[in-house]
């Protein structure tokens, strides 16, 4: 059995999502935890030995029939990897966050890595190779084994390399980590219905190990999910947006300083993110907001029944605000001028209770998924949506209803008009 099988995810580290920033999990809280050194990160991937793939289409449509040929075709296969992880704009300001994929990512550190696993159906060695965003191109990986699968579906797998994170972050990169890989994952997912193609996202643990088995990389890359993609992976097609590529290519999380122009957002933006939910990848997310500036909507909190926002409690919304997003003696962001707020919260309790230390993992996967389609929707309608971890998750919980229930925050996503920024970005285009 190989190493990874024997220790898949530093499990010390998953053992509960509790509630400060700075308290996930509840060992980096304690000091239990001693980081391990950074990994050399080897050149596993040297320059020449990858397959070049075909120019991303401008826009995503339907493949035509027939559909389940799906990733076997390069231009199909390069339009799912360019726009659920691909490079889309560059910053040419000095000192600045240089390259920005179709993902939000702390810092623009991008941990995750998105591989196409293709296992054999006799049994034999799968094929296994990383997508490559800078070169736009698949490099094989050597070493693979794979599993043997009697059907006709391939696998593209999501790993993190907690070690780009925690040179910022330290003992916290895990958390940022699984949050990235949960949003690549709702990506993913999105673009391959986009395609048309029949996707099943996954989190199941054992599954995800068989993919990984014989060619990841012990200790310096961790296993976090993957979506099967075939005519096997039978699943309920999600919510997809009109131009989905125009959103994406749109899709930015502001400046560094995340402090929008005081404008109202459009009420349209909320009754399309409440169709988002709907059609979302797991259902196990609640989506709480507190509303700042909508057109023809009263401030306060908001809540979903079905797909349309109801009014919970009628109020300014800032005071509240400013409690859950007061970290560290100070207030985290500009609330006064943020349109819409909006909490992701998932079930604790029962995921602990039936997965124990890999709940950790799997909830962050959960509600990054739907964090990337409030991103999307955000884009679609003018709108920036920034991924801010300064909360304090109890004064959340508490604010929201959420005390004495399984529930726990996991997101907190600011939405508003970004303002110009001083720096210059220009569009990645092959």
């Amino acid at each position: 059995m190989s190493t990874v099988s024997e220790h898949p995810f530093p499990l010390d580290l998953w053992s509960e999502a509790v509630y400060s920033r700075r308290s996930i999990p509840v060992t980096l809280a304690t000091g239990g935890y001693a980081a391990e050194p950074e990994p050399p990160e080897p050149d596993a991937h040297p320059a020449g030995t990858g397959y070049p793939l075909p120019p991303p289409p401008l826009r995503l449509a339907p493949v035509p029939p027939p559909a389940d040929a799906g990733l076997a075709d390069p231009s199909v296969l390069a339009a799912l990897l360019h726009y659920s992880f691909g490079l889309f704009q560059h910053d040419l300001t000095p000192g600045g966050w240089p390259l920005h994929r179709a993902v939000a990512s702390a810092r623009c550190l991008y941990p995750s890595e998105l591989y196409l696993v293709s296992p054999d159906p006799r049994g034999g060695p799968a094929e296994v190779q990383r997508y490559d965003p800078l070169h736009h191109r698949l490099d094989p990986v050597r070493g693979s084994r794979g599993v043997g699968s009697p059907g006709r579906s391939r696998f593209l797998v999501i790993t993190s390399r907690f070690a780009r994170t925690a040179r910022l972050y330290g003992g916290y990169a895990p958390r940022l980590c699984a949050q990235e890989a949960g949003m690549l994952l709702g990506s993913v997912h999105l673009v391959a219905a986009a395609l048309g193609l029949r996707a099943r996202p996954g989190l199941d643990r054992e599954a995800l190990l068989g993919l990984c088995d014989g060619w990841l990389t012990p200790g310096a890359e961790h296993p976090m999910g993957y979506l099967e993609v075939g005519p096997d992976a039978d699943a309920p097609l999600p919510w997809v947006p009109e131009d989905l590529a125009g959103a994406l290519r749109a899709r930015h999380s502001g400046a560094a300083i995340f402090d929008p122009a005081p404008v109202a957002a459009p009420k349209a933006m909320l009754d399309e993110l409440g169709s988002a939910l709907a059609g979302a990848p797991f259902s196990d997310v609640s989506c709480h907001l507190y509303l700042r500036r909508v057109d023809d909507l009263p401030p306060g909190r908001y809540g979903y029944t079905g797909d349309q926002p109801h009014l919970l409690h009628a109020e300014d919304p800032v005071p509240a605000l400013e409690q859950i997003g007061r970290t560290e003696g100070r207030v985290s962001l500009n609330f006064r001028a943020v349109a819409v707020t909006a909490y992701l919260s998932v079930a604790r309790g029962p995921a602990v209770a039936r997965h124990g230390a890999d709940a950790f993992r799997r909830l962050h996967l959960i509600a990054g998924a739907v964090a990337h389609l409030l991103c999307v929707v955000a884009a679609r309608h003018g709108q920036s949506a920034r991924v801010h971890n300064g909360y304090d998750a109890a004064a959340a919980g508490r604010l929201l209803g959420l005390t004495g229930t399984d529930e726990t925050v996991l997101f907190q996503i600011a939405v508003g008009a970004a303002k110009p920024a001083p720096g210059f970005r220009l569009p990645v285009v092959f």
